[in-house]
């Protein structure tokens, strides 16, 4: 297993497509506090960035909660493209990604799983990554950057009754984190470079979010570009707050 976690710069590089090639810059550690955190602190920050560690000290989820981080793991932060003429949409990058973490886990490890709404990935009801985008300002509060950074519980033998791992498969399979990360990025610059209705489209397929039923009795309906979900009485829920469904999802 120990072989399967050697972060190879050189194997992820080969193994991008043409663009990543040409646009990636990667860099390459076994530990740091947060992969988010590194890559917004780099000045300036440049599309395509990119930065891995198989251990973080201080990860960090949505609103700030603490993130788990065990050896073993993945943690990838990718500085995205965007553009500054247009109003962003943060679900679009949350979206993209974990759709590129499911797609690549069926592809390397013939393992479907589940996008729970908004940003995680879970494999029989028990949560294996998580994905937080964060914004970056300069110092006249205009956007200068968006991070995306994905959290997988890869190869660590760590698991709860809520937290999942992908060891038996990636030892099964003998998938190494090389393979598993260059696909990952090449399937997130393939999502980034659709319309947001595609991305949407394709999250719609992995979370298998329409039609849930909701513990208060109402049905969702759509998922809007922006991450609202609308309900069967018309009201709508933002990005952000909290729903429970009447079943687990997956």
């Amino acid at each position: 297993m120990t072989d399967l976690i050697q972060i190879n710069h050189q194997q992820i590089e080969e193994a991008l497509i043409p663009y990543l090639k040409q646009h990636l810059s990667l860099e390459v550690h076994a530990t740091l506090v947060s992969t988010n955190l590194y890559l917004k602190q780099q000045t300036p920050l440049v599309p395509w960035q990119a930065v891995i560690a198989t251990q973080q000290t201080g990860g960090r989820g949505q609103h700030g909660h603490v993130f788990d981080s065990p050896f073993g793991g993945l943690y990838l932060s990718v500085a995205v493209p965007f553009e500054k003429s247009k109003p962003v949409n943060a679900f679009r990058y949350t979206a993209a990604a974990g759709v590129a973490v499911a797609e690549t886990i069926q592809a390397t490890l013939q393992q479907k799983v589940r996008l729970k709404w908004v940003n995680d990935v879970y494999d029989h009801q028990r949560k294996i990554a998580g994905i937080l985008t964060e914004g970056v300002l300069d110092t006249e509060g205009t956007l200068a950057g968006i991070v995306v950074g994905v959290g997988l519980n890869f190869a660590s033998t760590i698991a709860t009754q809520r937290i999942g791992n992908l060891s038996q498969a990636v030892n099964a399979h003998q998938v190494n984190i090389n393979q598993f990360c260059a696909t990952y990025l090449n399937r997130l610059a393939a999502g980034l470079a659709q319309a947001d209705e595609a991305i949407v489209a394709h999250y719609c397929n992995w979370s298998a979010i329409i039609d849930r039923r909701l513990q208060n009795g109402l049905v969702i309906t759509q998922l809007l570009a922006d991450g609202t979900l609308i309900l069967s009485d018309g009201s709508q829920v933002a990005v952000g707050q909290k729903i429970d469904f009447k079943e687990e999802l997956i």
